[in-house]
């Protein structure tokens, strides 16, 4: 059951999924400051689910103003898939991938590969949160 709610919550958080042309996110205008990329591949084991359930868990329980506000956005990708293969080669994701970039005025300024340690935090659920709030919350603020 605790598996299905997080599922409809993934697809509600990912619902407005917006084209993207050069580096500017279309729909999103000014407002968007963080967009958090989840890629996986078709067969997960359980470590990578983990990796998107306990990003999703802490955007959902801690940054629910920002998704309805448009600062920021969750997006999950099959990385094998070939409508997905440029995003996946922009970001150079080809297994279990967690990336964060932020934007200025609708423009992408940088993009920070934490997947290391996302590996490292996963079976230890209050720092994965902990810190991955934190991490989400100095980029807001910029």
């Amino acid at each position: 059951m605790k598996n299905f709610i997080y599922t409809i919550l993934f697809f509600l958080f990912i619902s407005p999924t917006f084209a993207q042309k050069a580096d500017t996110i279309i729909g999103m205008g000014s407002k968007l400051k963080v967009h958090v990329y989840y890629f996986h591949i078709t067969n997960r084991c359980a470590t990578c689910r983990g990796i998107e359930a306990k990003t999703m868990q802490t955007l959902d329980s801690l940054f629910q103003n920002n998704f309805k506000e448009g600062t920021l956005v969750f997006s999950s990708y099959n990385c094998e898939l070939p409508e997905n293969s440029l995003l996946a080669k922009k970001y150079d994701a080809y297994g279990a991938t967690l990336a964060i970039t932020t934007y200025e005025n609708g423009k992408e300024i940088k993009t920070e590969d934490l997947t290391n340690w996302a590996f490292e935090k996963t079976h230890k659920a209050t720092e994965f949160k902990t810190e991955f709030a934190l991490k989400i919350n100095e980029l807001l603020k910029k």
